[in-house]
């Protein structure tokens, strides 16, 4: 287990390697967590710094699906399909369908 990890590194390994260092974390969250309830920490700001890490790595791959959906939702406003169309075709409420483009420009504009 790494003994620190760099918010550019995380968004630089691929979902896969991300995924197993989430899975990794997770599991050495519980064993600290159990190591607690005996009363033997190693390490007791290890289990704050893995808790972050793995809100981290959450974070991360929640922004990668939105850019993803993002992504679907434009491809299919260039064909041409409404708003309704693509609520019905995605399955998501047309709210957040406006929500998501208007993030998707806001983002996209260079602020000075």
């Amino acid at each position: 287990m790494p003994e620190k990890v760099k918010l550019r590194d995380l968004k630089n390994m691929s979902r896969e390697d991300r995924l197993r260092l989430l899975n990794d974390l997770r599991s050495e969250l519980i064993r600290l967590e159990t190591q607690r309830g005996r009363g033997v920490v190693d390490n007791p700001g290890r289990m704050r710094y893995v808790k972050r890490l793995i809100a981290r790595i959450l974070t991360i791959e929640h922004e990668a699906e939105l850019m993803e959906l993002r992504n679907k939702i434009n491809e299919l406003v260039k064909k041409g399909l409404t708003l309704d169309k693509i609520s019905m075709q995605l399955g998501i409420e047309k709210t957040i369908i406006k929500k998501l483009l208007r993030t998707a420009k806001t983002a996209a504009t260079p602020t000075k």
